[in-house]
């Protein structure tokens, strides 16, 4: 009895874990920001294949990558993704679930910025 009762909360819970992953590396090419979400779009990271490197929790599209206000280090992530959209410089993120307009998009969770 107990390890079925362990099995079905084990199987539970893990319907909602999320595959989270690192993306490659592209070009911020545009920013939308509303007061909801800061979406940013990376087209050397689309692709159509869900549940790849660029998309690994299989959200609905990575035509953009996305951040909420509640987030943490939503700030210090929106800075950043800023300042290397004015610069030019290559990035690749961390994602883990989906987040932005109707939770459709990736969800950075963190930002590296290269040259």
């Amino acid at each position: 009895m107990k390890k079925s009762i362990f099995a079905a909360i084990t199987l539970t819970t893990s319907l909602f874990a999320y595959s989270s992953g690192g993306t490659d590396k592209g070009v911020i090419t545009s920013m939308y920001v509303n007061n909801g979400w800061t979406m940013v779009s990376v087209p050397d990271l689309h692709t159509t294949i869900k549940g790849s490197k660029n998309n690994p929790d299989s959200c609905t599209s990575n035509s953009y990558y996305a951040i909420i206000p509640s987030d943490p280090n939503y700030t210090t992530i929106h800075a950043t993704l800023m300042a290397a959209q004015m610069a030019g410089k290559q990035v690749h993120f961390w994602v883990n679930g989906c987040s932005g307009q109707n939770g459709d998009y990736p969800k950075i969770v963190s930002v590296w910025v290269t040259s």
